[in-house]
């Protein structure tokens, strides 16, 4: 379902209990209102990553959020708005979503329905230079998923991956480095960051993505190597069988080699933005214990992390220790 919004137009409703969708700026609104929407746009969309935000400089936390709406206009393109007018009327809308991002980089931030988010990030790029590449491989991802592109490889996976993700983790960089010089280097442990999100993150959503979407993002080598059909497996429901929980701990194991990638560069970040990038890796890691606590079960159901465990992981990385003990218990 669409609503109504200058900044995301496309977004289905909440349906978060407690949580209700933030109200749109008037027209003629402040820039303080302004503001105080797109903080609460970020947090409604983003729990996890905006939570992990309030450990980075305060300075950078509002063009983070802006940049992360990017981002989500653009996912919710390929999904939800999709849903709604078809895959090859949603391509026309990447199409000039592309246009108006050129405009906004160029100094020259289009009008219309996403007025506010092209001013902002207009802004934002004039402050810290961002980098084109990144934004655009995001509209690639879109294109990806509109066209029906399957997954076949884990080399698949991972170029998905990279343009919907690792694109993000690209794209953060200016927030976070101590020089520009130092953006070529860190531009690979960056997206590996972003990519092991995004694993984590298909591994949430597997059921979801079938039968909502119709997409499949695990590989198809995997799945007939391990002898399973996905979409037999969603209609039977839990439990899952052996060999499917051992594909899920397949690319858990890829996900955490990412992680371990883009973790080991984090020290060379800014010193004050080093706590919000290890809070969001601790945090979306931990999804993959939720995935093993709810027994592999995720085709019919979504893992959750609670606030209270994301709040322990932030002071002590437990990650290994409760990975390994999920584990043993599932034997």
């Amino acid at each position: 379902m669409e609503i109504a919004s200058p900044l995301l137009p496309t977004l289905a409703p909440a349906t978060r209990k407690g949580f209700a969708a933030p109200e749109a700026p008037p027209e003629g609104a402040t820039r303080r209102e302004e503001d105080r929407y797109l903080r609460r746009a970020f947090r409604h969309h983003s729990r996890t990553f905006s939570l992990a935000t309030r450990l980075l400089p305060r300075p950078e936390r509002l063009p983070v959020a802006t940049l992360y709406l990017y981002c989500r206009t653009v996912d919710s393109l390929a999904d939800e708005r999709a849903v709604v007018i078809g895959p090859d009327r949603a391509l026309a809308e990447v199409d000039a979503l592309e246009a108006a991002l050129d405009q906004t980089l160029a100094g020259r931030p289009p009008t219309g329905p996403h007025a506010l988010l092209w001013r902002r990030l207009a802004e934002v790029h004039a402050a810290y230079d961002l980098p084109a590449l990144p934004l655009r491989q995001l509209l690639d991802g879109a294109r990806w998923d509109l066209r029906g592109r399957t997954v076949e490889t884990r080399a698949d996976l991972l170029a998905y991956a990279d343009l919907v993700a690792g694109s993000v983790g690209a794209a953060m960089l200016p927030f976070l480095v101590r020089d520009d010089a130092d953006r070529a280097r860190l531009d690979a442990p960056a997206r590996a960051l972003g990519n092991a999100m995004q694993l984590t993150n298909i591994l949430r959503d597997v059921g979801e993505d079938c039968r909502d979407l119709g997409r499949c993002y695990l590989p198809t080598e995997d799945l007939d190597r391990h002898g399973l059909d996905l979409d037999a497996l969603v209609d039977a429901g839990p439990p899952v069988p052996d060999a499917y929980a051992a594909l899920c701990e397949g690319l858990m194991a890829e996900a955490e080699r990412l992680y371990d990638e883009g973790g080991a560069a984090i020290p060379l970040l800014r010193r004050r933005a080093q706590p919000g990038i290890h809070g969001a890796a601790r945090m979306y890691r931990e999804f993959l214990n939720g995935v093993r606590a709810n027994g592999y079960d995720n085709l019919s159901r979504r893992a959750a992390v609670p606030l209270r465990r994301k709040l322990r992981v932030l002071l002590s990385n437990d990650y290994a220790v409760r990975r390994d003990r999920l584990a043993t218990a599932a034997r």
